[in-house]
């Protein structure tokens, strides 16, 4: 099921709408179809339009601190920062975003919760030995987190997996301090709420910059927008299939 999840989206991502647009009008020799794969091209590379895209999936709440968030019953820090790559002495962990590892910490140390869960993310086709979440937990004994207060799932492949794993940990337990992407947090959130459990929403990692104002680098195309509008145009695919199913 993790293989349909990740390849069918591919074929109504924003770069194969472009693809199927120049397939179109060199088969049928019709010029209309390629400028508009064009323009398309030039308006989805955009800072203006992927970032204010990306604004709507991550929502416009600003960023929490931890003094405005209520004591639960556990702390939850959903996988997805890690990236482990070869090195010379075996398999090396780098963080790819870290700011849910580190707000997870935070709330632990600010006394919100007596234990914080690492869900065990591991893929399938992903060959390291460790999942994340024993990554994760190496890391928070590093930062003092007593061993006694942290608390590993099994393994999962996705978030559905990450919430049915949790509310095995946490029994008749229901309030939690949910962790994760400011992006994928309404997903997040309301599969853990399908599980009966209490959230209480903590968005970290804002893709979007909301300091700054306009200015004319936003009109200038550029990999990382595409890259960002294909990132929030990915997820809305998962929130529709959620509702759906």
């Amino acid at each position: 099921m993790i293989y349909l999840n990740k390849i069918l989206p591919v074929f109504v991502m924003p770069i194969m709408l472009i693809i199927y647009l120049l397939i179109y009008g060199i088969w049928k020799k019709k010029k209309w179809p390629i400028y508009t794969a064009m323009i398309g091209l030039y308006v989805f590379s955009t800072p203006i339009f992927a970032k204010n895209f990306f604004k709507f999936i991550e929502g416009t709440e600003p960023r929490q601190t931890t003094n405005n968030v209520s004591k639960a019953e556990a702390i939850v820090v959903l996988s997805g920062m890690i990236n482990q790559v070869k090195s010379t002495n075996g398999v090396y962990p780098e963080w790819m975003d870290p700011d849910r590892f580190f707000a997870g910490i935070d709330l632990f140390k600010s006394g919100k919760a007596p234990i914080i869960i690492f869900t065990r993310g591991k893929m399938p086709w992903d060959n390291a030995t460790n999942t994340e979440g024993d990554i994760l937990r190496k890391f928070a004994l590093d930062y003092g987190i007593p061993d006694s207060a942290i608390v590993l799932t099994e393994n999962v492949e996705n978030t559905a997996d990450e919430s049915k794993a949790v509310g095995k940990i946490m029994g008749k337990w229901k309030h939690v301090i949910l962790v994760t992407s400011a992006y994928h947090m309404p997903r997040a959130k309301q599969n853990f709420e399908s599980q009966d459990f209490i959230v209480q929403p903590f968005k970290v990692d804002y893709k979007v910059d909301q300091l700054n104002g306009l200015t004319l680098m936003d009109f200038l195309p550029d990999a990382e927008s595409f890259r960002l509008l294909n990132t929030g145009y990915r997820e809305l695919i998962g929130r529709v299939i959620y509702y759906i199913f």
